[in-house]
């Protein structure tokens, strides 16, 4: 009966620190649209397993977590911070890369969260078909 009890309590407690790593991430799960006229149009960002995944049409890469709503794009040797509303809700991303401030505004509708990776890519070929 105690190694039930002690495997139900390992069992919960992993499950705990899992969730809580990728918890986090769903605040930043979306698509960022940029300015006409910036290099980069458009950027989609997944959670996977336990890290944050930036798609964009230069490729994917993940980002590094830093500290609160801050990412090191290792690929681009980029600083990103995630901006947030007065309802704690993430708004924008910023991306600092070679001198220049790229600012996305993250477009609201339909949720990417819950998506796996291939749902996620069928769901942008959809929207990108359709545009």
């Amino acid at each position: 009966m105690k190694k039930l009890v002690l495997m139900l309590v390992v069992t919960l407690g992993f499950m705990t620190v899992v969730n809580a790593q990728t918890v986090p991430f769903k605040d930043y799960v979306g698509k960022y649209i940029f300015a006409a006229g910036s290099p980069v149009a458009e950027v989609t960002l997944t959670a996977e397993d336990t890290t944050l995944v930036i798609n964009s049409a230069m490729g994917s890469t993940t980002l590094e977590k830093k500290g609160t709503d801050t990412f090191y794009l290792g690929q681009y040797d980029a600083l990103v911070i995630f901006k947030r509303a007065a309802d704690k809700t993430v708004e924008s991303v910023s991306i600092a890369v070679q001198g220049m401030d790229l600012v996305g505004k993250k477009e609201s509708g339909a949720s990417l969260t819950g998506l796996k990776e291939e749902e996620f890519q069928l769901q942008i070929w959809a929207d990108k078909v359709n545009y």
